[in-house]
């Protein structure tokens, strides 16, 4: 199964921008080869699938995550693609979030990350794009059952004795992957996370309501395991 039944039941509701979808594979092969770019089967497989879709969370437009690969009029009038190669990998600019001013990017490989201009970089935040959309689902969910998410995002600084402490939490594996875990415990769930500026952990916390949150939250930070 591609997605969760949350994630396909999310998707069903999403809009799709007409300007930005392509659905016919040989048109963007053959952009490609006019580019001399490579037809990376990810690349394909973004635009036909994603672009334009605009991810959404229920009460919180500042959140919203609008994919944009290739344009209709891009491939029309054959316009250059900005390409980004590193270490002999390709990235795509992917799309942009209402409120995070970071350049998005797509790897040859499908990975999605942050491109930082300054140095040239690429930070990964997630493995692919079916693993945003699943944590996109997953929050919509949250905030529709009106947990309460606590506002802050906190910096990880004792991973191990984290893992020990939530050893028996439960893992949601839809969302997960090398970059994201989500995990919950009783009327809890939080996201461990990677920042969108660098290769470093986060945590950020989810409950049933305001006491649940602020009850982790402090025994975490009284045992230094956040800050």
């Amino acid at each position: 199964m591609r997605f969760s039944n949350r994630a396909y039941k999310y998707l069903d509701r999403l809009k799709r921008d007409k300007d930005w979808t392509i659905s016919d594979p040989k048109k963007l092969i053959n952009y490609l080869l006019e580019q001399n770019i490579p037809q990376f089967e990810k690349i394909i497989e973004f635009q036909t699938d994603f672009s334009g879709l605009e991810l959404t969370i229920s009460g919180k437009p500042g959140d919203n995550f609008k994919a944009t690969l290739f344009s209709k009029s891009d491939i029309i009038e054959n316009s250059p693609i900005d390409i980004i190669q590193i270490n002999g990998q390709y990235y795509f600019n992917c799309g942009d979030h209402q409120t995070a001013q970071f350049w998005f990017v797509i790897s040859d490989k499908g990975e999605i990350g942050t491109h930082d201009r300054n140095d040239n970089s690429v930070n990964i935040i997630f493995s692919a794009f079916e693993k945003l959309i699943e944590t996109y689902s997953l929050v919509d969910k949250l905030i529709s059952n009106r947990f309460h998410e606590y506002p802050a995002f906190f910096e990880i600084k004792d991973k191990a004795m984290l893992d020990s402490l939530t050893e028996g939490f439960t893992f949601h594996y839809t969302t997960n992957d090398n970059y994201n875990k989500w995990l919950s415990h009783g009327n809890l769930i939080f996201q461990q996370a990677t920042w969108f500026d660098r290769p470093a952990p986060f945590i950020h916390i989810y409950g049933i309501d305001k006491e649940t949150c602020e009850t982790f939250v402090n025994s975490l930070t009284n045992k230094r395991i956040i800050a």
